[in-house]
């Protein structure tokens, strides 16, 4: 696949999948790869076993994830860290807000923590569209990772993952990481595909339990990842936060036969 310099225009139909959503054009379920003649070029480097979509699931190389991840980072660096970058911005507007506010009652922490949270989810939801773009073999530029579809609807995706994590978490910490992981593909089928809040956690966890132990080795190591970018005073997840999301969008798209663009 022939990477752009820019992403395409969103879906529209509203559900804002590069791939398999009733785009103009294209049946439900077959890829849109841009136009025509632009193939993905046979000579090139492809992780994983399904880089055009065959819709046939692979097997998940978690060294061929992030590898996949970094690639993708190091060739459009510019708009991830630009995203990136929101979220340390959303942390110094609460921490301002706080320290200015100061607020005393339980009502106004809600207030705050709820708008961070909001803030957070759709930046959140902002990378997995940019990853999902980069698998499709574009580069998206900075305004492309907002194509999100239903915004509505990835926020209440995000949010029911968010409770449905805490409630579990409540009851035991085991049952907590158990469903955090089940709801990891959630965003990916909520934005791609356009599934409600609650099928796309249903549908995540049973991409999730397609290959348990993958998965599993996955999360440990974007979580290495993720810890390595905290000790660069924190601008280490500048590099690490995308990295990680395309790592994951890679297995989202290899467990569910999607197409991996070569790097």
């Amino acid at each position: 696949m022939v990477e752009t310099s820019t992403a395409p225009n969103p879906d529209p139909t509203g559900t804002g999948a590069p791939h398999g959503t009733g785009a103009t054009g294209t049946s439900p379920g077959q890829p849109v790869y841009g136009p025509p003649g632009t193939g993905p070029d046979p000579n090139a480097q492809v992780y994983g076993y399904q880089a055009y979509g065959t819709g046939i699931p692979g097997n998940l190389d978690i060294g061929h994830a992030l590898s996949y991840g970094l690639e993708k980072f190091k060739r459009n660096p510019g708009p991830w860290v630009a995203v990136t970058s929101l979220g340390l911005i959303i942390y110094l507007v609460f921490y301002l807000v706080v320290r200015v506010v100061e607020p005393n009652s339980m009502l106004g922490l809600l207030v705050v923590f709820a708008a961070v949270m909001t803030g957070l989810w759709l930046l959140q939801a902002a990378m997995v569209r940019g990853a999902l773009y980069e698998t499709d073999g574009y580069r998206p530029g900075f305004g492309s990772y907002f194509y999100l579809g239903s915004m509505a609807n990835a926020f209440l995706t995000a949010l029911l993952a968010f409770l449905a994590t805490t409630l579990a978490s409540a009851l035991c910490l085991l049952p907590g990481i158990a469903v955090g992981i089940g709801c990891m593909f959630s965003l990916h089928f909520a934005i791609e595909q356009g599934q409600s809040p609650v099928e796309a956690i249903k549908s995540s966890f049973l991409l999730v339990l397609r290959d348990p132990v993958r998965v599993l080795l996955l999360v440990l190591t974007v979580l290495v990842v993720t810890a390595l970018g905290l000790l660069a005073c924190g601008f280490g997840l500048l590099v690490a936060g995308p990295v990680a999301v395309l790592a994951v969008t890679y297995a989202y798209r290899t467990l569910t036969g999607g197409p991996v663009s070569p790097v």
